[in-house]
């Protein structure tokens, strides 16, 4: 089918150019971002809402086992404080104890001592006194010897006790601090004195 346009030249393009610019439009309103943006607000909407419904109901869970919590922690107060008064008895009665080990093992065992002065004791020497102070023990004995070796016993026994480790082990010294003589119904006797001191501790 042949189409004559009877139209001038002029109106022709301006009817084209209407057309065109028709087509625009109708191909512009197709895409329009405006009504995008429309559509998208209620979307953004309802998952603002969804999140906040969800971490609203995390808080009160949260909230919920915080409570239970706390409860447990009040029923527990009782048990808690019998264990506190049990762990602070402990801890005195372990004080104690070792505070008394420790004594045990800085006590002078003086019943051994007195035994290690008996069996290194020579013939013809005897003690005539011993005292204990704080700091020190005092020996005060005599010999007799037929052999005229007084000094010799005196000194065999000082070097027996030092070299004693059970009985020496406490002193910080034991010395011959006086020797004397005398006679007695024709017999000569020697006194002498041993001064023992004991370690600091």
């Amino acid at each position: 089918m042949i189409e004559i346009n009877l139209l001038p030249e002029e109106s022709r393009v301006k009817t084209k150019e209407k057309a065109s610019g028709q087509m625009v439009i109708k191909s512009g309103s197709a895409f329009n971002p405006d009504q995008l943006f429309i559509y998208a607000i209620p979307v953004i909407l309802v998952l603002l809402v969804l999140a906040h419904l969800y971490f609203g109901v995390i808080s009160v869970s949260k909230n919920g086992s915080l409570a239970s919590l706390n409860r447990k922690w009040i029923e527990l107060g009782p048990q808690k404080k019998v264990l506190d008064e049990f762990s602070s008895e402990y801890s005195a009665s372990s004080q104690d104890a070792g505070l008394t080990q420790l004594l045990i093992k800085q006590r002078v065992l003086w019943a051994d001592k007195l035994n290690k002065l008996s069996l290194n004791l020579p013939a013809g020497v005897w003690f005539n006194d011993i005292t204990l102070a704080k700091q020190s023990l005092t020996i005060q004995g005599s010999v007799i010897s037929l052999k005229m070796d007084e000094l010799n016993l005196i000194n065999k026994l000082l070097d027996s006790l030092k070299a004693d480790n059970e009985f020496f082990k406490d002193f910080a010294s034991l010395e011959l601090s006086n020797v004397q003589r005398r006679t007695v119904d024709s017999y000569d006797i020697t006194d002498f004195i041993l001064q023992g001191t004991l370690r600091t501790r």
